[in-house]
């Protein structure tokens, strides 16, 4: 199985621009990839405007064969001629992604030298681990496409926030003044997967040579395992997803999560992606895991590399 059978478009590379909430994702390293370190003032700004300068477009997933894992849900909105309201995404998605999709809503003005307590169900991952609903901003490319990767991989989401929920709420104990300035190492690790990652599903057999490759940074070798059948790459983070809308993209290497998988890998596109949810959702839930983002390694996002010989 590979993207060719899932779509027919081939575009150029793209450029993801990580963003957690309308907050900019650590920097952080990412193993052997190229350097990513976000300016705060002006990555910011482009990040929060990339999804707004770009037009409703119903059939944006036959842009890039790597929508291929989210095409399925995206083709409930195929007929939809102007921006879905949120309400119409929580109908169309909600079941398959075992949570609500809700209006955000605006951020509580602090007045005066005194600071309140934290509410702490009021932060987002609260309200998704506690209160079953995902804050979702209106006309949003950014969060459209999460709730589309929800939808896709539901055990993964949920498992992802549940744990990004206990690490935050470790922190601020029970009557918070304020948030943390910044994030641990485990939560720089859990905001890059869940927005920049890169699913591997690989066949158990050749997985030490895929990482071997991954680690020494030969790509052709992990593309010569995906074309022999023997991994498939699977896009899940959402920012990797939004930075496929432009037409003109510079290129990104996204960050890699590795599965071994025993026995011959599914042929059959719904397959993989039930196999790669069930996947990283266990590994998400294994303590440690993801809290190391300098051993993160990286492949392009090309689907000329993740797509197989198929779509040259």
């Amino acid at each position: 199985m590979n993207c060719a059978s899932r779509s027919s478009s081939t575009p150029s590379p793209a450029l993801a621009l990580v963003r957690v909430q309308g907050r900019t994702a650590p920097g952080g390293a990412w193993g052997n990839a190229p350097a990513l370190r976000h300016q705060a003032s002006a990555d910011a700004a482009r990040r929060s405007t990339l999804g707004r300068v770009i037009a409703w477009d119903p059939r944006f997933f036959r842009k890039s064969t790597l929508y291929w894992p989210i095409r399925d849900m995206a083709a409930r909105f195929e007929e939809t001629l102007a921006w879905p309201p949120v309400e119409a995404v929580d109908e169309a998605l909600s079941e398959a992604a075992g949570v609500h999709f809700r209006l955000q809503p605006p951020r509580p003005r602090r007045r005066g030298r005194s600071r309140a307590p934290v509410d702490l169900s009021s932060l987002y991952d609260a309200r998704i681990h506690v209160e079953g609903w995902v804050p979702t901003r209106a006309a949003s490319w950014h969060d459209f496409l999460n709730a589309l990767v929800w939808a896709t991989f539901p055990a993964s989401k949920r498992a992802l926030h549940a744990r990004q929920h206990r690490a935050l709420s470790a922190r601020l104990g029970d009557a918070p003044r304020a948030l943390p300035d910044r994030r641990t190492r485990e939560q720089d690790g859990l905001a890059l997967l869940d927005e920049g990652s890169l699913l591997l599903l690989a066949v158990e057999e050749r997985a030490p040579v895929i990482a071997a490759a991954l680690e020494a940074r030969d790509v052709s070798a992990v593309q010569n395992e995906i074309s022999e059948g023997s991994a498939v790459a699977l896009v899940f983070g959402h920012a990797l997803y939004e930075s496929l809308l432009p037409d003109e993209r510079p290129s990104i290497w996204a960050m890699v999560a590795l599965l071994p998988c025993p026995g011959p890998l599914p042929t059959e596109g719904d397959a993989c992606i039930r196999l790669a949810d069930a996947r990283l959702a266990e590994r998400i839930t294994t303590p440690g895991t993801f809290s190391q983002p300098e051993t993160f390694r990286s492949l392009p996002l090309d689907e000329r590399v993740l797509c197989g010989a198929s779509v040259l």
